[in-house]
């Protein structure tokens, strides 16, 4: 039989009992759709890392002092001031920009309601480091630090929170008794930064007006752009050993770290996706292999006539082969656009953006071919060894 012929008669056979057929695909279409999302968010996530490399560098560095009881209380060596700053600008030739920042919190009434929001005290450097961006307004800049100017940038929530529906820019925003004029709103950086995890809900001030306010000497971080990372913690390291007798009272994380750890939270999505697909995928192979062996019970007199007629064993084979197949195929066509329709939710819902590539077709196609094959050989030699003399007398 040729093999026009072959898929001519399979997919007629297949329409005949098309609601069935469809019933019987329905596993294999959730199957490749978890793959087809599954492989699109891993996609997504590496292409989401490399950019981050690419715009900020990898060589970003974060140094915090440590808590070392239950409580939170800190050890007194583990303080940062500005004399540190100072200090490993000059004993620390593998880094080339340090940004001190004190983080505090404050409370903020409206209408009856109060939010707590976090006031971080920085530099322009910062800025400069983290590629920080503004909806509208400006930066705060070297020459308001110079000029003492009561500026502020603030987040999303917070514009929302405390001026509602009013633009916020050039509108005063009371903090601790003083009025700070806002200059920018924050955007939300599309991916997470060190540093920077939850930029909506803070409010960006020069650094020396919130020491200031809150009577913070001691910093809450420090923020590193190293030329090259292992050297530079090696010489935080030392350096805190020298200073404070202590390096392990402080602890020091890369911008590579907090990359990896997103993508092994990313791997353990995947897994898990893995496991969905790989059962439905399973489940849909079974429904496969029962929908064939149904066929060919019901068929069972066409079978015997063309054997009788002198069709061989092998084309009766293939014809029930090319069923199952057909049936993986469009399986695999239905799976992959519920993938990608997932993934354009997933991308509409959220700051993250899957990445679905046609290729996932052709993966998704091999796969569902694989499937067809192993789950409709029974089926077919079932139905190829069928006796003629009895099939035809079957009713």
């Amino acid at each position: 039989m040729l093999t026009y012929d072959l898929i001519d008669t399979a997919w007629h056979s297949l329409w005949s009992h098309r609601l069935r057929s469809i019933l019987s695909i329905l596993g294999i279409v959730i199957g490749i759709g978890s793959f087809s999302l599954m492989y699109s968010i891993g996609e997504g996530a590496r292409r989401a890392t490399i950019e981050s490399i690419q715009e900020l560098g990898a060589d970003i560095l974060s140094v915090q002092p440590k808590a070392t009881s239950p409580r939170g209380a800190r050890l007194k060596s583990a303080k940062l001031s500005l004399k540190d700053v100072e200090a490993i600008r000059q004993e620390c030739p593998s880094i080339s920009i340090v940004s001190p920042v004190v983080k505090e919190q404050a409370s903020f009434y409206r209408k009856g309601d109060s939010e707590s929001f976090a006031v971080v005290g920085i530099t322009p450097s910062y800025q400069e480091m983290f590629k920080v961006k503004v909806n509208s307004g400006r930066l705060i800049s070297n020459f308001d630090l110079e000029s003492q100017n009561q500026y502020c940038l603030v987040g999303s929530e917070v514009a929302d929170f405390i001026f509602d529906d009013q633009s916020p820019l050039g509108q005063s925003l009371p903090i601790q008794g003083y009025q700070f004029k806002v200059i920018g709103t924050l955007s939300k950086p599309k991916r997470l930064i060190i540093g920077m995890i939850n930029i909506e809900r803070e409010i960006l001030v020069p650094l020396p007006f919130v020491q200031r306010l809150f009577h913070a000497d001691e910093l809450s971080a420090l923020y590193i752009h190293a030329q090259d990372t292992n050297k530079a913690i090696a010489e935080l390291r030392q350096f805190f050993q020298t200073r404070y007798g202590d390096e392990a009272s402080f602890e020091i994380e890369s911008q590579r770290q907090l990359l990896k750890t997103q993508e092994k939270f990313v791997k353990i999505f995947e897994y898990v996706l893995w496991a969905i697909s790989s059962i439905s995928l399973l489940v849909g192979g079974i429904g496969i292999l029962n929908i064939m062996l149904v066929s060919v019970t019901e068929r069972l007199k066409e079978v015997g006539i063309r054997r009788a007629l002198g069709a061989t064993q092998k084309s009766i084979m293939l014809q029930f082969m090319v069923e199952s197949i057909l049936l993986c195929i469009f399986g695999a066509f239905g799976g992959a656009i519920l993938g990608f329709f997932g993934s354009k939710l997933i991308s509409y819902l959220s700051q993250f953006a899957p990445v679905f590539s046609f290729k996932l077709l052709l993966i998704s196609l091999v796969i569902a071919s694989f499937i067809g094959i192993v789950f409709g050989t029974y089926p077919a030699i079932l139905a190829a060894k069928q006796d003629p003399t009895h099939t035809l007398r079957y009713d």
